[in-house]
């Protein structure tokens, strides 16, 4: 604490009052704070019962009475020169100030997090910028100067009961209300890592619906508030976020195995979706088409056994991974070598992406039906779509755009490569990437 306050009270101008929040310690912080406050006229100090990080910086904001308000926490050092640098910024009139930092790590390693020199004429043009770039330093509210009066006038506050994530509620809240924004290269504090138990690493019970609620708060602030950026734009932004959310969640099971039996349920569903009832028999199989495409054949295989009606459609006009034969060229040799005759196998060789794939054997399927080639064993014609169980939700999401399938039996059908499966995928370097990079894909096709 005498560092936080020495790199504080060694450089506060006389105009800046400075106040302290004892947040319940049971320890002499209560008494050096009283220690402080005779020594200093510019510092006043409060001591409350326990209640977390909101509660105390909720009872600082009542006690200021400054234009300007900035937080600091008791492991931040300012950094030296700081009010000389930064002072003469709040000449432009800009609602909000956000500035650079440093974090020190344990190692004493240090990561400069760095914003540019750069006057926003409105916080719409901020959204902008920030959902093209994704890194303008949001999260903290240590590193930010905020105008008290719309603080008060909107009733602006940190959320009680957050674990974690309550500086971020409290930015979104504020960008809603605010106009211009300026951000500079001038580092406000270090933050240094000194502590093992610390928030960033103690085990936190429902992880998951936490991190959910900050990712779409953060999405609905950026985008409503954005005015120049494109539908694709906005929605790369959310899959990128979504995806990094879900890539740190999982970054935590090894320390905290806890987190993984409670949460990888939860990030399963969101990645694999809901599971469709395969049972039965189908009319015809389409097997989408991937660089490693083998497990998806075998599946395949294993949803037509027994019925020597099937038909199998197998889709996709990339090269495989031996860079010898086309995606559907592999399958059906595949096929073939598990005793599939040529009459059961339809190849489409020209779709480069889920959807053509998906387009195009809805033609052929067509054109099939009315040569007699295919035909329909009930109600409805039954169609089996085979592809990884990652994938799926994005599949599920593209068939409600083909007219085709809306009024076929269509049952999608998931296949687990030995990278990708709800059980490794997480804690394997292939499956991770890839499966990550699906779950920001699948943001990019939502409406």
């Amino acid at each position: 604490m005498d560092e936080t306050f020495g790199s504080v009270l060694s450089q506060l101008p006389e105009d800046i009052e400075l106040i302290a929040v004892d947040d319940g310690s049971t320890d002499d912080t209560k008494q050096l704070l009283m220690e402080y406050e005779k020594a200093h006229a510019g510092l006043r100090t409060a001591s409350i019962p326990h209640g977390g990080a909101s509660v105390a910086r909720n009872r600082g904001l009542d006690m200021a009475r400054g234009e300007w308000v900035t937080f600091m926490d008791c492991d931040d050092c300012l950094k030296p020169g700081f009010f000389e640098k930064a002072l003469p910024l709040l000449d432009s009139q800009s609602d909000l100030y956000i500035f650079s930092f440093e974090r020190v790590e344990e190692s004493g390693m240090i990561q400069p997090l760095m914003v540019g020199d750069k006057v926003y004429g409105s916080v719409s043009d901020f959204a902008d910028d920030y959902i093209r770039k994704r890194h303008l330093l949001v999260y903290s509210a240590c590193n930010k100067f905020y105008r008290r009066r719309i603080l008060d006038e909107y009733g602006i506050r940190f959320v009680n009961g957050m674990p974690f994530g309550e500086d971020r509620l409290f930015n979104y809240d504020y960008l809603r209300c605010c106009g211009c924004i300026e951000t500079s290269h001038i580092q406000m504090f270090s933050y240094i890592q000194r502590n093992p138990d610390s928030a960033s690493k103690r085990h936190y019970p429902d992880y998951f619906n936490t991190i959910m609620t900050l990712h779409n708060a953060k999405t609905d602030c950026f985008l409503s508030l954005s005015k120049g950026t494109t539908g694709s734009e906005k929605r790369a932004f959310t899959g990128y976020d979504l995806s990094q959310e879900v890539g740190r969640m999982i970054e935590r099971f090894a320390a905290h195995p806890e987190e993984k039996e409670e949460n990888l349920p939860k990030i399963n569903k969101l990645l694999f979706g809901e599971q469709d009832a395969i049972r039965g028999r189908y009319d015809v199989l389409i097997v989408l088409g991937s660089r490693n495409c083998g497990y998806r054949a075998e599946k395949a295989l294993e949803a037509g056994r027994g019925d020597m009606h099937v038909r199998y459609l197998v889709t996709g006009g990339n090269m495989y991974r031996d860079g010898e034969q086309t995606e559907a060229g592999f399958m059906a040799a595949y096929l073939r070598s598990a005793g599939i005759p040529e009459e059961r196998i339809i190849i489409e060789k020209d779709a480069q992406n889920t959807f053509r794939n998906l387009e195009l054997s809805a033609d052929i399927i067509e054109k099939k039906m009315k040569e007699g080639m295919i035909a329909a064993r009930g109600k409805k014609l039954r169609v089996g779509i085979v592809t990884a169980g990652f994938h799926m939700p994005r599949t599920k999401l593209m068939l409600r755009d083909i007219p085709w399938y809306e009024d076929k039996d269509v049952v999608c059908i998931s296949a687990y490569g030995e990278h990708t499966r709800p059980d490794n995928w997480y804690s394997d370097p292939l499956g991770r990437n890839a499966c990550l990079g699906e779950l920001a894909k699948c943001c990019c096709v939502r409406k």
